[in-house]
């Protein structure tokens, strides 16, 4: 039973000293046993493959081999494997593709470093985790994370139409002008900014304009 043996953990990221905290926050723990370490997606893949962690932690921005295809290809190869990824981006983006690739947890390294060893317990148990900034971009209670209910993001809940106007509003058009280039009402546009600001928990055209440049909808 994995109670009476560590977690076993490989950790992935291209900066040494990082890796180097990640090691000692992990083992300091005391149910965690970091089994390799690996600079770059390619050779965690490799590690995984050859040492059968229970845990893989990813940075998303390493360089070389994309780290979602990194993750992918060691869940293709050790389905068993849980998959974290440890960023500096809270992108929803990034939790998207994280999601998408059949990540379990996904933790922002400017949280309490606590956050690392919950979220390997998590996935250890089979369970989502995310860490207190990138909850903020999902919609979901504590319990349906557990239960593995989440599967998007707060920008993934946004219609086509609820993007285009928060382009426009990004890039500092006023309503009546969004309404004339879409060819919609004034009130249309009204409601659209309204849904967009209640699914993005976001209540200020500032905060929207530079969620837009943050998720690359429109250019800084």
């Amino acid at each position: 039973m994995r109670s009476q043996r560590p977690i076993s953990v490989v950790v992935a990221d291209d900066h040494a000293l990082i890796r180097s905290a990640l090691v000692s926050v992990l083992e300091s723990a005391g149910d965690i046993k970091v089994v390799g370490s690996a600079s770059h997606g390619a050779e965690a893949v490799e590690l995984a493959h050859g040492l059968s962690p229970d845990v893989v932690i990813l940075d998303v921005g390493m360089p070389g081999v994309d780290p979602f295809h990194a993750a992918s290809h060691i869940l293709q190869l050790k389905p068993e494997t849980g998959i974290m990824f440890l960023t500096a981006s809270d992108h929803d983006r990034s939790i998207e593709q994280a999601l998408k690739v059949g990540a379990l947890a996904y933790v922002v390294k400017s949280d309490s470093p606590e956050s690392i060893p919950e979220a390997v317990r998590a996935v250890a148990r089979g369970q989502q985790y995310f860490s207190p900034t990138a909850a903020e971009r999902v919609r979901a209670s504590g319990a349906e994370i557990k239960r593995r209910r989440i599967v998007g993001t707060r920008g993934a809940s946004l219609s086509e139409r609820e993007v285009e106007v928060l382009r426009y509003v990004g890039r500092g058009f006023a309503k009546k002008q969004i309404a004339e280039m879409l060819g919609i009402s004034v009130k249309t546009v009204d409601k659209h900014v309204t849904s967009v600001m209640e699914k993005l928990d976001i209540h200020d055209r500032v905060e929207l304009a530079l969620y837009a440049v943050r998720e690359g909808l429109i250019s800084a």
